[in-house]
């Protein structure tokens, strides 16, 4: 069960990564532009919005038709309260005789979570998707990262009987100690993942003895972040090696400090690689990211009330708007500065598009909009409909589930009731004695009996 977990998680991270090669192409081409990743990240929240305007489009319009259908829904809810197989087939068959879909603003918010984590993987491997390096060259400066912080960890958690922390590779080395016999020792304590090579362990050793304190550098968190460095050399170590080639850079192949040193990953003085945390000043991200979409769901609220296109009846879309801010708040502190700024983005750009939509389609011109496609939907019937209809002529016709809809109600007295009732059981009197070819007299006789004593 487990085995199939990690396949299942694996497929999916390779899933995410095929569809960021594209978002790569873009990101790649507004960095290019602007020399500056947060500003590229902006240039690509607004492309983004653009490819999902269409959706938001279709959202508005389908938000229209809903609340044009809701007196309607009302009364299918009324007539079949008592019989929900029937009540779902009425409500389902007046979307598509409306040509509404209760699904679309569903989809929108699906497109903005593969966008989200396409650009996950991007901000987390810059080198791949912005740099022109070679493969192999990222694979091995991605390994030499991991392969310091491994050793490194090991040195910090050499603490000596008695001692109240673990000694410094310097001071270890300080003693006389031979450099390779403790590289060694820390490198057959590592596990099998994480383990280093003879040829790996002797260019650790190397950089070791140029840098007798890099080991401090790995293991000081306002440096270096262990939550990225977790788990071994993986994309997401890209974005250390962005800072650790300019500290180190001849631990590094030339082309690869040479990108690094150039490559600007900040933006107002932050580092998009760094973690949110409640001790730093990059717990602005995650609050911010939080505030604008209160802002956003507040906002999209009030237009649609403003143009009649209130909500109500969607509560599982109505739900999600308000999960949004707390997702985006969880997002923004789960994953580096980058996505929250992403998202920040993104939730100004998607108020922008709001407010302008909702000031766009007026009342007024939503209906006309709707009006003419009615008529274009009604010339050309959906696949659904056909369906329907198919389904109908198989069971001889069927109930037509929408009729009557509008026909006002009409209260009947208790005496016409009993009156109704009583004609209904003299033609069913009538018409069995019709069906019948020879009746029995003395089923006659006690049906006439009965009728003198309780009536007709």
């Amino acid at each position: 069960m487990k085995r199939a977990g990690l396949r299942a998680s694996e497929r999916l991270k390779s899933m995410f990564k095929i569809i960021a090669i594209p978002f790569g192409w873009i990101m790649k081409g507004c960095y290019l532009l602007v020399k500056n990743y947060g500003i590229a990240l902006f240039l690509f929240a607004i492309i983004t919005r653009l490819v999902m305007l269409p959706s938001s489009i279709k959202q508005q319009k389908s938000s229209a038709r809903m609340a044009k259908l809701r007196p309607k829904l009302e009364q299918i809810q009324k007539k079949y309260a008592n019989n929900r197989e029937k009540l779902n087939e009425a409500t389902m068959e007046l979307y598509n005789q409306e040509g509404v879909s209760p699904t679309n603003g569903c989809f929108g918010m699906i497109l903005t979570y593969i966008i989200l984590f396409a650009v996950i993987e991007v901000v987390y491997a810059p080198m791949t998707y912005i740099s022109s390096l070679p493969k192999e060259k990222i694979t091995e400066s991605v390994q030499t990262v991991a392969d310091y912080y491994s050793i490194s960890q090991a040195i910090s958690k050499d603490i000596p009987e008695g001692a109240s922390a673990a000694p410094t590779l310097e001071e270890r080395l300080a003693d006389g100690t031979n450099l390779h016999e403790l590289l060694s020792a820390y490198n057959e304590g590592l596990s099998d993942n994480l383990k280093l090579t003879d040829e790996r362990l002797a260019s650790v050793e190397a950089g070791f003895e140029a840098y007798p304190t890099i080991d401090q550098y790995f293991n000081d968190p306002k440096k270096f972040s262990s939550r990225l460095a977790a788990g071994g050399a993986t994309d997401r170590v890209q974005i250390l090696v962005l800072s650790v080639a300019r500290a180190y850079p001849s631990l590094f192949d030339p082309e690869v400090a040479e990108f690094c040193s150039g490559f600007n990953y900040t933006f107002l003085g932050f580092d998009l690689g760094a973690y949110p945390s409640w001790s730093s000043i990059y717990v602005l991200i995650p609050i911010l990211s939080l505030v604008f979409q209160v802002l956003l769901t507040v906002i999209s609220q009030l237009m649609m009330k403003r143009n009649g296109q209130d909500m109500g009846s969607a509560k599982g879309m109505m739900g999600m708007m308000y999960a949004l801010p707390l997702i985006s708040f969880w997002i923004a502190f789960s994953f580096p500065a980058g996505i929250g700024i992403y998202w920040i983005y993104g939730s100004i750009i998607a108020l922008v598009q709001t407010v302008s939509l909702n000031l766009y389609f007026t009342p007024a011109r939503m209906e006309k909009i709707l009006a003419k496609e009615s008529k274009k939907n009604a010339r050309r019937p959906s696949l659904y409909q056909l369906a329907l209809e198919q389904q109908k002529a198989q069971q001889g016709g069927g109930q037509n589930l929408l009729d009557d809809l509008d026909a006002p109600e009409v209260k009947l007295s208790k005496n016409e009731r009993k009156e109704i009732e009583r004609q209904k059981i003299n033609e069913a009197r009538a018409k069995l004695v019709d069906d019948d070819e020879e009746v029995d007299p003395r089923v006659l006789e006690a049906r006439k009996r009965m009728a003198e004593k309780y009536g007709d």
